[in-house]
């Protein structure tokens, strides 16, 4: 390929040269000198540009798939990442839910544990009060009697008078 092209430039060289005629100037000799000295630079210098080139695009092509793989890498990472939050959302909610269920039932149980205290309680007023009625009953009926008894009016046996009286009260 380079030596076609040196030939071509030779050739129109050439053809320059012959189409002239009388007038000679020194363009037609400067232009076929620059014409092989672009030649030459071209050979020595044409490969290890295409491959400076090549080696370059390469090297791009190779960055490119590296900022590519990472942005696909980050890519995933960002959707992981967006799935934890998700699911941590999610574990959220379920513990806020099982906390409300826990609290619905600890007062549920606190209410009746209340419940069960308060009835114990009024039960125990109810009996010391029955308690406190009969205790307040025997002594009226002892100071009633024992009026009774000082009182010399009434003659009767002191003995069956206090068991029919405790039967009674009983």
């Amino acid at each position: 390929m380079n030596l076609k092209i040196v030939s071509l430039l030779l050739l129109g060289a050439g053809l320059a040269m012959a189409g002239e005629g009388a007038h000679h100037t020194d363009i037609v000799p400067r232009t076929v000198n620059f014409l092989i000295f672009a030649a030459i630079l071209y050979y020595l210098i044409a490969e290890p540009v295409k491959n400076f080139f090549k080696n370059r695009s390469a090297s791009i092509a190779m960055q490119l798939e590296e900022v590519q793989t990472k942005l696909k890498r980050a890519k995933e990472d960002k959707e992981k990442a967006q799935e934890e939050v998700t699911k941590a959302k999610e574990l959220a909610q379920e513990i806020l839910e099982t906390t409300k269920k826990e609290i619905e039932i600890m007062t549920k149980e606190l209410k009746e544990h209340a419940q069960q205290e308060i009835a114990l309680l009024e039960k125990s007023f109810e009996e010391n009060m029955e308690l406190e009625r009969r205790k307040r009953v025997r002594k009226i009926t002892q100071e009633v009697l024992e009026e009774l008894f000082e009182d010399k009016t009434l003659e009767l046996d002191k003995q069956k008078f206090v068991n029919l009286i405790v039967k009674k009260v009983a």
